[in-house]
């Protein structure tokens, strides 16, 4: 039987990815992700890991891309590449891989609670929600899309009370994307309280923040250490009510005002799923176990404040709330309806006539892929290959014409760096016309240098001072600044020949919680296995 379910999500999933089986890429908001693999790549084939600065970005001053940006996606795509898949496909592959997975994952939750009917026709619900096509084929948003997988299996685990599966799918939804697992941390912390499993709970958390820390504390610590910026204001992006239940669809973009050209329409059919399943839970309370009430109570209770949450009347919230504003999208909460919606079939489950409650999954699961694959689709077919996108994102010998129109305002600058670099520049220099110099480009980010001057002098690498980097004047540590005006690496070079080092490595303060994070997983994997060897 479980062979069957998995060819039955497999074909439902079709019609939600088959747009990605079209040659190239398509036109979404966040195409510099193709670029961003690319980096990823060039870091990993340089034996960097894990991989956090990379070199290309900012004019190829680089920047500590994946020290901020979550990671699981790019490395999951990261493996198709070395395979031998392009960047454009490997970015696809995720994207595809994300529609089965996370339907396999609603169908295992609500299997706990319902039939095999009402639980396909939920995961079915789960997938074929406008908000995931807006995910995907609008902003193309590789870890959102990603983190989808993770959420329902979290909820499972608390409910089965799994740790260790809790642990693994928490440190999976931080390493996909972290802005969703601080919006759901709050409503998952409620639901193991609820669940009276919140000791058991709690461990899993812990372990999964564990598991997760050399990315996470990182990118808190050392935010500190990056100009405050965002690029979009959230007082700018409150929808009004009426756009969740207006069925526009548009591939523009996120505006002030009530003037958007992208969609946030929740759909027809799980605003449907959302209104009946509410009102027969509570005309026929007493018929759902306690576990049931729990889940559909908190799952209302969650889907309100998710509403209010993105309505401009939260604003003292947003305002008051540790880095909530870098959330920057108060539209962002439609993930958590999008989450929950398929839990009010659970309403459908104390129907009396089990004919009806299968004619009711089935009109669902039709209904949802019927009125919404059409949004599963690209807005244009552009065909573009990698070419384009490195072209468009990665500065190397030369700066296209379609990278210095491109903006990265986006990356928030170390606050060494006075001005934004606006060309490109050679890997290393001084203003000391006497000095005589030679490099050797190690790899993208390392470099050997040969110095010979008269007199002291000071020596600029056109990488971003940032900690992890070293220089050695023959083969002694010395203390590195932030230069003018970019914040680029600088430090003095005595007279004489010498032979200059300039690397990165992980930081001491890096490296100790990388030791924490394995620690933490070979821990549990004796443990596990110790479990195992004694049940068997």
């Amino acid at each position: 039987m479980q062979k069957k379910i998995y060819l039955i999500i497999l074909l439902l999933s079709i019609p939600a990815v088959r747009y990605l089986f079209v040659y190239g890429y398509f036109g979404v908001s966040d195409d510099l992700h193709i670029g961003w693999l690319f980096e990823m790549d060039r870091v990993v084939k340089s034996l960097q890991f894990p991989p956090r600065f990379v070199p290309d970005l900012s004019f190829g001053f680089g920047y500590p891309l994946f020290n901020f940006v979550y990671p699981l996606p790019f490395y999951i795509a990261e493996i198709f590449h070395l395979i031998g898949f392009s960047l454009v496909n490997s970015v696809k592959i995720v994207f595809g891989l994300s529609i089965p997975l996370s339907m396999f994952f609603m169908y295992k939750l609500l299997k706990h609670f319902a039939s095999e009917e009402l639980s396909l026709a939920g995961a079915v619900l789960y997938v074929y929600a406008p908000y995931r096509a807006l995910e995907i084929y609008v902003r193309g948003t590789l870890g959102e899309i990603v983190a989808f997988v993770f959420l329902p299996l979290i909820i499972l685990a608390v409910i089965k009370k799994k740790p260790y599966v809790l642990a693994l799918s928490f440190a999976g939804l931080i390493l996909s994307h972290n802005i969703m697992a601080y919006m759901f941390m709050p409503f998952l912390l409620l639901f193991t309280i609820l669940n009276r499993s919140f000791l058991v709970s709690l461990k899993g958390l812990l372990l999964g923040l564990l598991y997760s820390a050399y990315f996470w504390v990182p990118a808190i610590y050392e935010s500190s250490l990056m100009k405050y910026d965002t690029v979009f204001n959230f007082y700018d992006h409150y929808p009004a009510l009426k756009q969740f239940i207006t069925p526009y669809w548009g591939y523009g973009a996120s505006v002030p005002g009530n003037y958007d050209t992208m969609s946030f329409y929740m759909g027809i059919v799980g605003l449907s799923v959302m209104l009946f399943g509410s009102i027969l839970f509570i005309t026929s309370i007493t018929k759902f176990s306690k576990e049931e009430k729990i889940i559909l109570g908190w799952s209302v209770f969650t889907i309100l404040v998710s509403v209010f949450m993105m309505n401009f009347r939260s604003a003292f919230i947003w305002r008051n709330i540790p880095l909530l504003p870098y959330f920057q999208f108060p539209w962002r909460f439609l993930a958590m309806i999008t989450l929950l919606s398929p839990i009010f079939l659970l309403g459908f489950s104390k129907l009396k006539s089990k004919r009806l409650v299968k004619l009711i999954s089935l009109t669902v699961l039709i209904s949802a892929i019927f009125f919404n694959f059409n949004y599963f689709k690209t807005s244009e077919y552009l065909g573009r290959g990698d070419d384009y996108y490195l072209n468009r994102y990665i500065p190397s010998l030369s700066v296209s014409d379609a990278y210095k129109q491109t903006s990265e305002e986006y990356l928030r600058l170390p606050k060494g760096t006075k001005v934004r670099p606006d060309k490109l520049y050679p890997r290393a220099y001084t203003k000391d016309p006497d000095v005589r110099f030679k490099i050797e480009e190690i790899n993208a980010l390392d470099s050997k240098i040969t110095t010979e001057s008269k007199n002291e002098f000071m020596f600029n690498y056109n990488k971003y001072n940032y900690p992890g980097f070293v220089a050695k004047i023959d083969g002694n540590k010395t203390k590195i600044i932030a230069g003018e005006p970019f914040g680029q690496i600088s430090f003095t070079v005595p007279s004489g020949k010498h032979t200059v080092v300039v690397e990165y490595k992980e930081s001491p303060m890096r490296l100790l919680f990388d030791i924490v994070s394995l620690i933490a997983i070979g821990v549990s994997v004796i443990i596990i296995c110790k479990k195992q060897y004694q049940h068997s």
